[in-house]
């Protein structure tokens, strides 16, 4: 780059976060207008000229200042400007370089642009961005340029990690960025603070919390890729130091996963992961040594612009003085320049004056020296300064500091009551205390909706709950908190279901933390085996039932060991891991054994929700297993034992289950019965028999079994127009697990009336709805159905890799064979001719039919006897769809084989029963052979 960029019109050169307009003689950093002298600005752009090139001092001098002359001190002061004004030399980023005894150089790559319109880093979008970064409620000082820089690099690099000790900013400058980019990622920015995790197992789960995606599955890992695949969305991995290893593999996975997600890491080391560019975050400016400075100059420097701020903030009266200058810088550089321990030394002024801070810091800093000699500098200054705030609190204070550590996350004020209030303390003075630790920047205050959360800083919890494990109190506080984590499962049941990812997000790792504790050798594993089963509400909410079933078999194991005989308990226990098996791995030996143990406890305590629970899970269990008549005698149980004392909701709930049991066993009147009377009740929300999101909502439970009732029975409108009121019903309630049941049960009805492009928005709905919550079942069963539309008719084979996944369960086989004739397989024949399949064993038979005539002509016969099995079903019970499905089969074979007029009979009678569906694709298909049919027989065909 030699050519006079005067000459080079219109263009701009871009260099870390500055654009440079020759045309314009601008310098921008971003879109904002850096103030820059005309002596610095003609440097600039004599040095970028020749960028990567010596440019002689002679040179700049005969540029700058033609034909005057100037001395080279005068040289030096306007690039010692330049130099300042563009950040020179502030985290690790160098733009110009004096060159001994020969002149300057400017070393920052530039790049070129022919245009005069500003280069994008990323596009935006007007679409909505889901954004859950950390507001910053304090103004920023000293990393501009480090966040100018990031956003400059980010969308170039990938992959950025923010290094540095603890205390000196990471979370603050990532915050930032990311701030700064939000209109540059379409799918938005998510925040992922992993501080709270000790088991690097336990990332997947946080990471897919954090994104708003509930999952069941043993590993989220797959469901959080598959989410990012297609969406262009930064993520910020926060304090990853202590699980460094699974936060290198994760961002790798999700870069090499996302081709177009960005990852911003924080952490004390490097990740040492692939393609990833570090940052080393520079602690704050401090003034050279041994320079006297006036408090105007001081202020210049950022460190003591922070200390300056922050100690107004303290005491409104404080104003820097030329006197407290020196003081005020030697207290900044004693504490290395890092944010967090200004800040708290700071904090402090009001009560010991700049001169008092410094004595006692000079105190603490010599108590330093013999702590250990194996910690780095930075992080002995830190816990010097920790220390040194700690004690300058009142007793109060600590003795609240101290107690709130037992807090993995955040916690209302309501929450630290119950763990700090005492005889010492009341109640209501707890969130004063609160409140003035948030102002010492001891706490971080978070506003989420109407409530107000707090959380310890990373580094001030470690070092707080150090020194609750050396009080005598330790245990006592960790029992409150433990006891605390039982009570919030009662909380759900008066929750919207909006509101329950978002409560159990924030209290999972205090439930986690206090069942480790429980279970400890100080703990108390009666408390531990109550707060298990007292908490399954928060576990299912986070979706995090695999690791809940752990937690459940310690606990059963506990209460066999100790011999505690507490049937209640035990009760609550074996509930709850029946559900839980049963939504991890489906029917398994395990389900029916928890929920029989269930329903005896239940019959020994009389214990009517229980009961009901028990039969609602075996009625469930085998439900999925395909055991359809089983399913109807777990109904009936059910119904008979609400009948002894009826309960509104527990009457709908039975209803529905013999409603779906009596559809799937193939007696659809007396399904439709049950369906409608359920309808004629008044609408709930989901019925509590478990305690759980789990059980869809009533509405959408009741017209999705409806709306395929109606459709078998020979009503297509209807079933559509109820199909769709499901969904409105489950979008309304706001019930993830609501909505997949919908849409995937309304995709089949819209395929099976032969709307496939409705059907294709229906799956991809579904699709999206499965993968943003983690619901792996409905997500394996939207590619199924995904792969039944696109797969040609009658041609189609179920791949192995579906075949053998343990969720490709003998009711979705069936319920395929139904949607694509090429997907029947041998097991869904076997149970058709076992009859087994129920509902669809006349379509299943049809589907056999016709494939082997497709194989050979001379199964004819053969073919034909399974037609007319097939007819006999559908009449049995009352399936007119499947009938009419049969009815044309059979027809058509016989029209081929020179029975028309015997075809024509047959098909135009069944076909004389349909009132409504004329434009469905059955009924055209049905109508055009008839037509076909009249050719020969010369029989008129009844028009729709």
């Amino acid at each position: 780059m030699t050519e006079d960029l005067q000459t080079c019109s219109p263009l701009e050169l871009t260099f870390g976060p500055f654009r440079l307009l020759p045309q314009q003689r601008m310098l921008l950093r971003a879109d904002t207008p850096l103030r820059l002298g005309s002596r610095a600005r003609e440097i600039l752009f004599a040095l970028v000229e020749r960028a990567g090139e010596i440019v002689r001092k002679t040179e700049l001098v005969a540029r700058v200042w033609p034909n005057t002359f100037v001395e080279e001190g005068t040289l030096r002061v306007h690039v010692a400007a330049l130099r300042k004004a563009l950040g020179d030399g502030q985290a690790g980023m160098r733009y110009v370089e004096n060159v001994t005894g020969h002149g300057y150089r400017f070393v920052a790559p530039v790049t070129r642009h022919d245009s005069g319109q500003p280069a994008p880093v990323m596009q935006g979008c007007t679409a909505e961005q889901p954004y859950n970064i950390p507001s910053v409620l304090t103004r920023i000082i000293g990393r501009q340029s480090v966040v100018s820089t990031l956003s400059a690099r980010l969308p170039h690099r990938r992959f950025v990690t923010i290094v540095g000790p603890g205390g000196i900013g990471k979370t603050t400058v990532a915050t930032a960025t990311a701030d700064q980019l939000r209109s540059a990622y379409p799918h938005g920015a998510c925040f992922i603070d992993l501080a709270s995790i000790t088991d690097p197992l336990l990332m997947s789960g946080t990471v897919a919390r954090a994104l708003g995606l509930a999952t069941v599955a043993p590993n989220p890992l797959p469901k959080v890729l598959e989410f990012l695949k297609h969406r262009q969305m930064l993520i910020v991995l926060d304090s990853c130091e202590h699980v460094v290893e699974a936060a290198a593999a994760l961002a790798e996975q999700l870069l090499s996963w996302a081709p177009n997600a960005h990852v911003m890491a924080t952490s004390r080391e490097p990740l040492r992961a692939r393609s990833e560019w570090v940052l080393r975050l520079a602690p704050l400016e401090l003034p050279p040594p041994a320079v006297e400075l006036t408090a105007a100059g001081a202020i210049a420097f950022s460190a003591i612009e922070l200390f300056a701020e922050r100690a107004m903030a303290s005491l409104d009266t404080f104003a820097l003085s030329d006197a407290d200058v020196p003081l005020a810088v030697d207290i900044c550089r004693r504490l290395d320049g890092l944010p967090l321990a200004i800040e708290l030394a700071a904090a402090r002024v009001d009560l010991f004056g700049v001169r008092g801070l410094a004595a006692r810091l000079d105190d603490r800093l010599e108590l330093l020296t013999r702590g250990h000699r194996t910690a780095v500098p930075r992080h002995q200054t830190l816990r010097a300064t920790l220390d040194w705030s700690y004690e300058l609190l009142s007793r109060l204070e600590q003795t609240v500091l101290r107690r709130i550590a037992v807090f993995a996350g955040t916690f209302a004020a309501r929450s630290a009551s119950a763990v700090i209030a005492d005889a010492e303390l009341r109640a209501p003075e707890v969130l004063d205390v609160l409140t003035n630790l948030a102002a010492k920047s001891l706490l971080v205050v978070h506003v989420a909706g109407e409530q107000v959360l707090y959380r310890l800083l990373d580094t001030s919890r470690a070092y707080s709950l150090g020194k609750l494990e050396d009080s005598p109190e330790r245990v006592e506080i960790k029992r409150r908190h433990a006891l605390l984590c039982g009570t919030w499962g009662e909380d759900y049941l008066d929750w919207e279901p909006r509101e329950w990812t978002a409560g159990s997000g924030q209290r999972i790792d205090d439930v986690r933390a206090a069942l480790d504790w429980c279970f400890s050798p100080e703990g108390d594993s009666s408390l531990g085996v109550n707060l298990t089963a007292a908490s399954a509400p928060i576990w299912f909410q986070s979706s995090l039932l695999t690791e809940y079933r752990g937690h459940l078999e310690r606990a059963l194991s506990t209460l066999e060991v100790t011999g505690t005989t507490d049937a209640a308990l035990e009760l609550q226990l074996n509930a709850a891991l029946g559900e839980v098996i049963l939504h991890t791995t489906g029917s398994s030996p395990g389900v029916t054994a928890a929920f029989n143990k269930t329903l005896r406890l239940a019959e020994q305590l009389g214990t009517t929700a229980h009961h009901r629970r028990a039969l609602w899970g075996l009625w469930f269990g085998r439900i999925s297993a395909a055991d359809y008549q089983s399913a109807i005698g777990f109904a009936e149980a059910f119904c008979q034992f609400v009948g002894r004392s009826p309960d509104p909701a527990a009457t709908l709930t039975g209803d529905r289950m013999m409603a779906v049991a009596h559809h799937l066993s193939g007696n659809q009147a007396t399904a439709r019965q049950h369906a409608e009377r359920a309808l004629r009740q008044p609408a709930t929300s989901i019925v509590p028999l478990s305690d759980r999101a789990f059980q869809f909502e009533h509405r959408v439970a009741a017209h999705t079994v409806l709306a395929r009732i109606l459709w078998i029975q020979g009503c297509p409108d209807q079933a559509v127009r109820v199909g769709h009121e499901s969904l409105a019903f489950a979008q309304s309630a706001a019930h993830s697990l609501s909505l997949c049941y919908a849409l995937s049960n309304m995709c089949v009805v819209t395929m099976w009336t032969g709307d496939m492009l409705e059907a294709r928005r229906l799956v991809a709905m579904l699709l999206e709805q499965s993968s943003r919550h983690s619901l792996y079942f409905w997500q394996f069963w939207g590619r199924c159905l995904e792969f039944a539309l696109t797969q040609p008719d009658g041609r189609a084979k179920i791949p192995p890799s579906v075949l053998l996944d343990p969720l490709c369960n003998p009711l979705l086989r069936e319920s395929l064979a139904t949607l694509n004739e090429g997907l029947l397989n041998h097991e869904a024949i076997a149970r058709a001719e076992n009859g087994l399949a129920g509902w669809c064993a006349a379509e299943l038979l049809r589907v056999k039919a016709l494939t082997l005539l497709r194989k050979h002509a001379g199964n004819a016969a053969v073919a034909e006897a399974l037609l007319q099995q097939s007819l006999d079903a559908a009449r049995e019970q009352g399936a007119l769809s499947w009938e009419l499905r049969t009815a044309t089969s059979l027809a058509r074979l016989r029209h081929e084989q020179g029975r028309t007029p015997e075809g024509y009979d047959l098909l135009s009678s069944v076909h004389a029963r349909f009132t409504e569906g004329f434009t469905t694709v059955d009924l055209i298909r049905a109508k055009s052979l008839l037509e076909d049919m009249t050719v020969v027989t010369g029989r008129a065909v009844r028009r729709a």
